[in-house]
Order: C-alpha cells, then structure tokens, then sequence
C-alpha cells in the first residue's frame, strides 16, 4: 500500500533551485536526544544557574560546541530549535564566570 506524502510549503521553493544552486538535500527520521553531563570545568555559578533553570546536562551537540570552542573552532550548524543559544553562549558565560576582566560582544 502506496503511503502518500503531503507537500511541505517549502518544496516549491526548493524544487525551483534544482539544477541550479541546490547542492545537496536530505531528510532525517527523528532520533532519541543524545545527554552528556555537565562539565565538570564550568564555572560552579555557571553549573548552579543552569540547575536553577532546569538543565542538569547538555544535549551532545551542545558538549562538543563547547570542548570546540575552547579549541578555537567557532561554527555551529543545527536544526532549528536544537539548543544552539545554549550552545554557543555558554563558552562565553564560562570564560565570564572564570576572567572577571574578560569582555564579549
């Protein structure tokens, strides 16, 4: 039995860039969230704010932003809605919370 699939409201846009600047589609199946622990290098204020809002760890994209970050790699490429505030504000809350003299944009 043939399953018919309803269009999403982007395909027509994305169907007018094939051939042309469309290089690479796919769609992924939703999977079960993948946890690491908090740091244990985080600032203790830091890991007691994040407590206090509820996260008592990190999804693993959000762990390897942050290990990456520290080594000088600053791109972060994810869904939406997939914790990327988080995951590029907190080397910057962590550096704050460990050089009081430390400054961010």
């Amino acid at each position: 039995m043939a399953i018919a699939r309803e269009a999403m409201p982007w395909e027509p846009l994305l169907n007018r860039g094939e051939g042309e600047q469309l290089v690479a589609r796919s769609r992924e199946r939703a999977q079960e969230a993948l946890l690491e622990p908090l740091p244990e290098t985080l600032h203790p204020e830091l890991r007691q704010a994040l407590a206090a809002a509820g996260i008592d760890a990190l999804y693993a994209h959000q762990a390897d932003t942050l290990a990456s970050a520290y080594e000088g790699h600053t791109i972060v490429a994810t869904g939406t809605a997939s914790g990327k505030s988080l995951a590029f504000n907190l080397p910057v809350l962590d550096t704050l919370a460990h050089d009081r003299s430390a400054r961010a944009l």
